[in-house]
Order: structure tokens, then C-alpha cells, then sequence
């Protein structure tokens, strides 16, 4: 009898789990899929970067909560509170980029006629223009502050936590790559592990962020 409830209790734990992954995964599905249909409904150029604020909010709530629901309420909450910062900070993003690239061709034209400090000089804006794009949509995602906060503290995390920042550009660029390696990834799980991926390196620094800075009120109102 005892062997025979054993096996009962292992058989439903088995059930048990496997229902559960199979929800994160049509729920990974339905956020990637989600993604696609909010940035057409935007006309993708006015709909991708409130999409990708939205994927973002919904993973760092996931993390939060503990399990995977309230993708949709979630998603199209974000998506509409977060329109119109979300392109402006996306738009600005876009003309930094073409910028660079602009620089870069002048760079080429030039050739060795361009001293070498101003080469340094033009990686360096692009590492630190990483960091921004690291960090501006999780931040968005999370905090309630002007455009400008947002761009001055998605430059100073990604500065303090060098770590956590390379450890995000590292695993986007792994998903990117395995995506391409498996277009079938692009359709249904990319953007949902990249939101994902982003979110769980974030929220850890975003925690430790706010515990200082309740502690450091704490401190001073004693």
C-alpha cells in the first residue's frame, strides 16, 4: 500500500510539473506573440518600442510574483501608459544610432588621417550608448521619472553595475544568435527570453538599488 501511494504521489507530482512548464511556455509564447501584434497595431515604427516596454513590464511582474500570469491585463496596461515615453525614449535612441553610424562613415572616409584619440574616443560613445539601450527599457518598465532621469540612470547603473550589464548584452546577443540559428525562436520565444533574460539581471540590481535607498531614508530619519 505505502509503495502504491508512493507511486500515486510521484505520478501526480510528475503531472503536476509538467503542467506547470507547460504554462510558462504558452505563456512565453503568447508574450512573444503579443509583442508582434502590439507593434503592428502601432504601425511597427510607432508600435515596437511601447511593445517592448510592455514585454519587459510583464517579465519583471513574473519575477516579482513569482509565477507567470496577467500577461495580457499586464501588457496592454504598459502598452498604453507608457506610448508615448516609450517612443520618445526609443526615437532619441534611433538618432543617437544613426549619429554613430553617420561618425563611423566619416571615420572610414578619413581613414589614417584621423588621430587615434578620436577613434578611442567614437568606441567609447558606443560602448556607453550600450549601456543606455541596456538599461533605459527596464528602467522604464519599473520606475515613474522624467525621459531625462531615465537616460541619466540607465548611464550611471550601466556604469556601477558593469557586471549585470554585460551579462545582459551577453545573453541578448545569445538569444539573437540562436534565434537566427532557429528562425523559429524569432516567432515565438526571442523577444519573450530576451525580455525575460533582461528582467531577471535588472530586478536583482533594481532590488538592490531600492533596499539602499530605503535604508539610507531609514538613516536619516533617525
Amino acid at each position: 500500500m505505502n509503495r502504491l501511494r508512493s507511486e500515486n504521489m510521484l505520478g501526480k507530482q510528475i503531472v503536476h510539473s509538467l503542467d506547470r512548464y507547460l504554462k510558462v511556455i504558452l505563456q512565453m509564447a503568447w508574450l512573444n506573440v503579443l509583442w508582434f501584434i502590439f507593434t503592428l497595431l502601432g504601425l511597427v515604427i510607432g508600435g515596437v518600442f511601447p511593445a517592448t516596454t510592455s514585454a519587459m513590464s510583464v517579465a519583471q511582474k513574473w519575477l516579482q510574483d513569482g509565477k507567470i500570469n496577467s500577461t495580457y491585463p499586464t501588457f496592454k496596461k504598459t502598452y498604453k501608459t507608457e506610448f508615448k515615453k516609450s517612443n520618445f525614449i526609443g526615437f532619441s535612441i534611433v538618432s543617437i544610432m544613426i549619429l554613430l553610424y553617420l561618425n563611423y562613415y566619416a571615420l572610414l572616409q578619413f581613414g589614417k588621417q584621423m588621430p587615434i584619440i578620436i577613434v578611442f574616443a567614437y568606441y567609447l560613445l558606443i560602448i556607453l550608448f550600450s549601456f543606455l539601450c541596456v538599461w533605459l527599457f527596464p528602467l522604464l518598465s519599473r520606475y515613474e521619472a522624467k525621459v531625462v532621469q531615465h537616460f541619466k540612470n540607465a548611464f550611471i547603473i550601466g556604469l556601477i553595475k558593469f557586471p549585470s550589464t554585460l551579462a545582459m548584452i551577453g545573453s541578448v546577443f545569445l538569444i539573437i544568435y540562436f534565434s537566427l540559428m532557429i528562425p523559429s525562436l524569432i516567432l515565438f520565444f526571442s523577444v519573450s527570453l530576451i525580455a525575460l533574460s533582461m528582467a531577471f539581471f535588472s530586478s536583482r540590481v533594481f532590488e538592490q538599488i531600492d533596499h539602499q535607498v530605503t535604508t539610507s531614508v531609514r538613516t536619516t530619519q533617525k
